[in-house]
């Protein structure tokens, strides 16, 4: 070998800022280290620590040893000889990054490979650089989490598809629920660390075919070839994220992911990831559900959602939002005994629109808020309406969604409509679902509690939908138990109909009155009454009415009318 050729090659290494190289000869693996004399114009032989002299028992040394320990499968498994063979033939050069721990300090470093050939054209040698890169780094990385930063995943991610014209790519966009409402409970502080936690533990998964950074707030975005997505996302992995996260002693977190699959190498990354982003947001709100995929219908439907976000302010200046009431009998005796109140929305351009096209849109969009105030609003002042024509008016129940039940001024807003129409609090009730167990529990029960002691009734909506609903009926504070329609909608299956049964046993024994939802027939009201419910709503009573309609319906319902006819 030309020892000149030799020299010459790691003194360019040396002048790419490489603090050491040595020379490996791929024969036995023997190695020779090298550093820049005082000059800094030649190189010179020093000895490697420890006097390791054999690259596969210096590198086993190193990986151990100073290498963080989240990056060490990956550097072990990225050093190994025929790996690094592998990357340099055809005259490549083969860059490993990773991060390195010394005396308590963690800084970024680099490796390089580059390979010499000898006369005849083979791989006798290859050279062995390394720099601290950590001021470059720190220039393209997130400083708490350690990931690539927005501006460098996506500078890294158009290179690779780029390099890489017929891999299948996906992408990912995650999010953390309600991660504002952790920084609000628990501090700043500790919404960084659990930042932290999560790019640490996304870091264990990086390899050669994967980028991780963190797009902005708290969500991160992943690329990667297919095939290594679908090993992410499979249950066993997602099992033990949900254990380390367990075992991290900080707050609990809900993580939500979208994913574009086969992303399409002609567009840009920013518009891939709006298409992942834009899966991630059809279930943000969605309870239960923590992965969905991006499709063309996905795409239409946003279309839909943004000519419905453009007028639903205007909407609600102009009125076009109706509130209608479905009324509540009891199940023993057929007495008028309540009602619910919801919300429709007369559309100039689509009509009559019900609420699952617009409700799920405009809690992801913070429209809910006004949406549900405005109802608790208009049922209020229709209360006093009625009352100021004598009419006997029932408890109206009014729902409160988990953006809305959030807001620091909630009770004070409820309690400054209802004493402008001058009505009582044990007139209202409060619908409640279980997404809410999504929030911090302990400053859900004590709004709850807060509320019930001012003389409202709290009920419990659509239970027996969810996982978690045994739970709620332990921990919740409230007064009434709503059962999901899904058991009139599967009314006849015998299995189903023995877990409506022990759900209204269990919230009987609780101390809980129960309403079933969705009643159409007779058949359906017999078993509900046998079994012991108290109240039931659905079509087999009456449809959802108009204002003017439900208050007929008062006054052909109220107890003085029943008195007279009979």
């Amino acid at each position: 070998m030309d020892k000149d050729r030799i020299a010459q090659k790691v003194t360019d290494c040396l002048c790419e800022e490489f603090q050491a190289v040595w020379i490996v000869k791929i024969e036995d693996l023997s190695m020779e280290p090298f550093s820049l004399n005082l000059k800094g114009m030649l190189a010179e032989r020093v000895d490697l620590i420890n006097k390791l002299n054999a690259y596969e028992e210096a590198r086993q040394w190193y990986v151990k040893t100073l290498a963080v320990p989240q990056d060490r499968k990956n550097l072990d498994e990225q050093t190994k000889v025929k790996h690094v063979l592998e990357k340099i033939k055809d005259g490549r050069i083969y860059y490993v990054e990773y991060s390195r721990q010394n005396a308590g300090i963690v800084n970024y470093n680099q490796l390089l490979y580059k390979g010499i050939e000898n006369d005849e054209g083979i791989l006798e040698y290859f050279i062995l650089g390394f720099r601290d890169i950590d001021v470059r780094k720190n220039a393209e990385r997130d400083n708490l989490t350690g990931l690539y930063t927005r501006r460098t995943f996506i500078a890294k991610a158009e290179k690779m598809l780029e390099e890489h014209p017929d891999e299948q790519y996906d992408i990912m966009m995650s999010d953390i629920v309600d991660f504002k409402v952790i920084n609000e409970t628990y501090g700043a502080s500790i919404g960084d660390e659990i930042l932290r936690w999560t790019g640490e533990y996304l870091t264990t998964n990086k390899s050669d075919e994967l980028l991780i950074g963190r797009y902005g707030g708290d969500q991160f975005v992943i690329m990667c070839p297919h095939d290594v997505m679908v090993s992410i996302c499979d249950s066993k992995t997602q099992n033990a994220f949900i254990e380390a996260e367990q075992n991290n002693n900080l707050p609990r977190i809900t993580i939500k992911y979208g994913i574009y699959q086969n992303v399409d190498h002609t567009q840009t990354i920013i518009s891939l990831c709006d298409k992942a982003h834009i899966a991630l947001n059809s279930i943000k709100h969605h309870y239960g559900k923590s992965l969905e995929f991006y499709s063309d219908k996905l795409k239409e439907e946003l279309d839909t959602n943004h000519k419905i976000e453009s007028s639903m302010h205007q909407a609600l200046e102009q009125e076009q939002f109706k509130v209608f009431y479905q009324p509540k009998h009891s199940a023993e005796t057929g007495e008028l005994i309540g009602a619910e109140a919801l919300i429709r929305w007369v559309h100039p351009e689509y009509g009559f629109m019900s609420p699952a096209s617009f409700i799920p849109l405009f809690e992801t969009n913070g429209f809910i808020v006004e949406t549900d105030y405005y109802v608790w609003k208009k049922t209020c002042e229709n209360m006093k309406k009625w009352k100021n024509k004598n009419i006997d008016i029932v408890p109206v129940s009014v729902n409160a969604s988990k953006l809305t039940f959030n807001q620091p001024n909630l009770i004070h807003y409820l309690q400054s409509i209802v004493s402008e129409n001058d009505i009582t609090p044990d007139m209202l009730h409060i619908e409640i679902t279980e997404t809410l167990m999504e929030s911090n529990i302990e400053s859900l029960i004590r709004k709850l509690t807060a509320i019930r002691a001012i003389g409202y009734q709290v009920e419990l909506d659509d239970f027996g939908s969810g996982y978690s609903s045994i739970n709620i009926l332990s921990t919740l504070p409230m007064d009434i138990v709503k059962l999901d329609m899904s058991f009139m909608k599967q009314f006849g299956d015998p299995k189903r109909a023995k877990v409506l049964a022990a759900c209204i046993r269990l919230a009987k024994e609780l101390g809980y009155k129960t309403i079933s939802e969705g009643v159409e027939y007779a058949e359906q009201h017999e078993l509900l009454e046998i079994l012991g419910v108290d109240a039931i709503q659905g079509y087999y009573y009456s449809k959802p009415l108009c204002e003017n309609e439900f208050e007929e319906y008062l006054i052909n319902h109220s107890p003085k009318t029943d008195s007279a006819q009979s």
